[in-house]
């Protein structure tokens, strides 16, 4: 078998063939990857590896090999091979792993691919690896069915059209078995012949054995079909009489038994074993949080699907919500979950709700409590406008949070549910959608309080949220929150530099808790804690501040560490009375001991206090004349809770607001709130990059062929 290869392997090099079909495949892979990756910035294979699969290998390993057999059974010089002192399948399995060397080359070279992209951002390394190994045992088949093709006949020309053919139906049926009236026979004919979705799952992120083995499968029984088809031939030649065609039928029922039957008990292993998530963000699995959500569920939770099961499997985001159930599911016996046809249950949701549901929405019930949550489907999904075609695009799933949230919510009973209250009529600034569903998810109710309209601070006030006032209180806004406090009251406050404007009330709410805002910019010179690039256009870098982090508070976890940043922009300075006997204070985020406070005269001019350290957020723990505590929790940044300024952090602000909305909120139990999952994270490159991956991708390109051309001659002129 070795000698086989080594013929088989080198005839590849010393004609052109090999040198071409290698340059084809780097070719179509450098356009792939140059469409998908270097222009659109995605950070994942995926799109680039499945057109180059169905592309690229589905016409390219056809060619490569139809003239196999076919060559040596027109030109009979077979006989030798049929002849030899060596077994059919050493003959057929030497031809194989030649093909596959050849394939492999290419495949080998897009392994540099995500070390590239990595140096200019995240990339998901295992889940890129996964997707090779995904295309290669697909090349793997590929090459097995073509090797079939080219045994039975002696034109190659047929071997390869009838190849490409097999391989590209097999590419593109699974879609249209779901047209099929019977649902059996539309999963039997996708059990037995769907390439296309077997590939798709091992691209999408997640390893499922059942895609591997049924990869591994195929390839080997076309493998023993060769075998066959040329053991009949062997005989021949032999002459020797005897019922191969009984022995090669009964052969080959055997191995599509075993086939059948390695499949079978492939998907028999239970999903949280055979399926691994490989994405960064666990998008095919759930995160420790969902899952002790799951595993702490008590009571028995009906999750309710409107819409038929062939609806919610005919589209990608609407299966993806079904997987995800599944997974809740999987950690404990108390979820369960079906799909309701409002068509053929048209008073159905009138049991669980009185709000407007539609098909795709998700009810979730708790016959405990009798409390009912329903999801709309647009909160199950991250959609992005798209302002050049004003479209809205699917960016990430929030299926996990969502689901995790309501199950929560429904068990609770109404003497738990929880209340913050947002100020207004000061000009505030309102949270923006992933800060707003942090709120939400830890499923506390929020309402807007217009304070100066009202007696008092709400009694089932948990937390009064001060999000960033520009003009002042008033005096008796000043005494409810004192009132507020005194009682036992939480709040969050967020404010940032607002020039001149006149914040004597407000500032006087910080000072009951023994706070001073200096109401000055902090303008840091240590240049470890800014953000060197102007992230606003003619905007101060020096107060684009990455402070120093004090990761012993609870508020803190998960923040603070080198690749997760805290970005403030433009903080004023804070301060705080540390002799007070009332009060314990906790510095959450401090600037360098080279900053100064930065104020401005009526000239335009400016001055700097002296450098030290600058406090910009604190917490403010103080004990009560009822021996009670009030906490307030200060952040002197406008922006630091502000979507676009997450971005540039990779979503440590969101993680820090989440952990202090969290840790803020009298719940009798701790509430998970799960973030949105994005589907891609896109890089971008340089001009230059850009040029220099070019331009190094064609040298080896032509490297390549040139080698082939000098091999080539080489033996031209032996």
């Amino acid at each position: 078998m070795l000698a086989i290869f080594k013929r088989e392997f080198k005839s590849y090099f010393q004609t052109l063939v090999g040198p071409i079909a290698i340059d084809i495949i780097l070719v179509l892979g450098l356009l792939f990857f140059w469409d998908y990756n270097l222009i659109y910035g995605y950070a994942d294979l995926a799109n680039t590896m499945y057109s180059m699969c169905m592309y690229g290998f589905t016409f390219a390993i056809p060619v490569l090999a139809m003239r196999c057999f076919a060559d040596e059974k027109k030109n009979k010089s077979d006989q030798l091979l049929l002849t030899a002192p060596v077994s059919i399948g050493k003959v057929v399995l030497g031809k194989f792993l030649a093909l596959a060397a050849v394939v492999a080359i290419p495949i080998a070279l897009f392994c540099v691919l995500p070390p590239i992209m990595g140096i200019f951002g995240s990339v998901p390394y295992k889940w890129d690896y996964v997707m090779i190994f995904g295309v290669l045992l697909y090349a793997l088949m590929i090459i097995s069915i073509s090797m079939f093709m080219s045994s039975l006949t002696e034109s190659a020309t047929i071997a390869a059209v009838f190849s490409i053919l097999v391989t590209f139906l097999g590419m593109i049926l699974g879609s249209f078995y779901g047209n099929i009236g019977n649902e059996t026979v539309a999963k039997l004919l996708s059990a037995v012949y769907d390439f296309g979705s077997r590939l798709i799952t091992l691209l999408n992120g997640s390893f499922d054995l059942t895609s591997v083995a049924y990869m591994l499968t195929v390839t080997a029984l076309f493998l023993f079909l060769t075998t066959q088809s040329i053991q009949k031939r062997r005989y021949t030649v032999s002459k020797k009489n005897v019922s191969i065609g009984m022995y090669s039928a009964t052969m080959t029922i055997l191995m599509v038994v075993v086939v059948v039957f390695v499949n079978l008990a492939a998907s028999q292993i239970p999903e949280k074993y055979r399926i691994i998530d490989v994405t960064n963000n666990g998008t095919y699995s759930l995160t420790d949080a969902a899952k002790e959500v799951a595993s702490s569920t008590s009571d028995e939770i009906s999750i309710f699907l409107i819409g038929t099961q062939e609806q919610y499997e005919a589209y990608t985001y609407t299966e993806t919500i079904v997987e995800n159930v599944k997974m809740f599911q999987r950690y404990t016996g108390k979820i369960s979950y079906e799909f309701v046809d409002l068509e053929t249950q048209p008073t159905f949701v009138q049991k669980y709700t009185t709000e407007d549901v539609s098909t795709y929405d998700a009810i979730v019930y708790d016959s405990k409590t009798n409390r009912s949550k329903v999801i709309p489907l647009e909160e199950f999904l991250v959609l992005e406008m798209d302002y050049n075609t004003y479209s809205q695009n699917i960016t990430g799933y929030d299926v996990e949070g969502e689901l995790a949230q309501a199950i929560q919510y429904v068990q609770l009973t109404e003497d738990k549910l929880v209340k913050a209250y947002t100020l207004t009529g000061h000009n505030e600034t309102a949270f923006e959608t992933s800060f707003a569903d942090v709120i939400a998810k830890a499923n506390v109710s929020s309402e807007d309080l217009t304070l100066y309209t009202t007696d008092a601070v709400p009694e089932d006030c948990s937390l009064l949220i001060i999000n960033f006032p520009q003009t002042d209180l008033k005096a008796d806004e000043v005494e409810k929150i004192k009132a507020y406090i005194d009682r036992g009251g939480n709040i969050l406050a967020i404010f940032g530099y607002v020039g001149d404007a006149d914040m004597t009330n407000f500032n006087t709410v910080l000072s009951y808790y023994g706070i001073t805002n200096s109401g000055q910019l902090v303008y840091e010179e240590n240049p470890q804690n800014y953000y060197a690039y102007e992230l606003t256009s003619g905007g101060l870098t020096n107060g684009q501040l990455l402070p120093n982090v004090n990761t012993a508070s609870d508020i803190t976890k998960g923040v603070g560490t080198t690749n997760a940043p805290v970005l403030a922009i433009y903080a004023t300075g804070l301060s705080y009375n540390a002799e007070s006997a009332d009060t314990a204070y906790t510095e959450i985020l401090t600037s360098s001991d080279q900053a100064s406070l930065l104020s401005f005269g009526e000239d335009n001019s400016y001055q700097f206090s002296d450098k030290a350290k600058q406090v910009i957020g604190l917490k403010a723990d103080k004990t009560l004349a009822s021996g009670g505590t009030s906490t307030c929790v200060v952040y002197s940044s406008c922006n630091i809770f502000n979507e676009t300024v997450d971005t540039w952090t990779g979503g440590t602000n969101l993680t820090l607001f989440s952990n202090t909305f969290t840790s803020m909120i009298a719940l009798d139990s701790t509430f998970v709130s799960i973030p949105a999952e994005y589907m891609n994270v896109n890089l971008t490159y340089s001009t230059k990059a850009v040029s220099t991956i070019k331009v190094v991708w064609w040298v080896v390109i032509l490297a390549i062929l040139v080698g082939g051309i000098v091999v080539y001659a080489k033996r031209r002129h032996m």
